[in-house]
């Protein structure tokens, strides 16, 4: 953001203002940045080779790591949003690098969904 008003003071668009120059270089480097960004977490998201099954109950969360053969559990305090979507149930982990898991709602049962909905705060 900063780079794009110095380049609006630097290299003004045929008379424009500074500030308006400004504005359309940022509009175009987010126009270039965000698809970007987009395909690069969508690779991501497939080279992610997630090693564990998550078992969920009342009072805690288990992850089964099947490379290591250990077992952490946790709290429901791990999480820190649990969104119900028509598709997907999406968990937001309370971490210092974010991390989401996903699951398909095709794959749960009714009352897994309500299960869910009701941890949801």
């Amino acid at each position: 953001m900063i780079l794009t008003i110095i380049m609006g003071f630097a290299l003004p668009i045929n008379e424009m203002s500074p500030i308006l120059s400004g504005m359309v270089y940022f509009i175009a480097v987010m126009g270039l940045l965000w698809p970007l960004q987009y395909l690069s977490a969508k690779r991501f998201s497939k080279l992610i080779n997630f090693d564990a099954l998550v078992e969920f109950n009342e009072h805690e969360i288990k992850v089964c790591h099947n490379n290591s053969d250990t077992i952490d559990v946790k709290d429901w305090n791990w999480i820190n949003t649990i969104d119900v979507k028509k598709d997907r149930v999406w968990l937001t982990l309370n971490e210092a690098r974010p991390f989401a898991i996903s699951i398909p709602t095709s794959k749960l049962s009714q009352s897994e969904i309500d299960f869910f909905k009701s941890k949801k705060v």
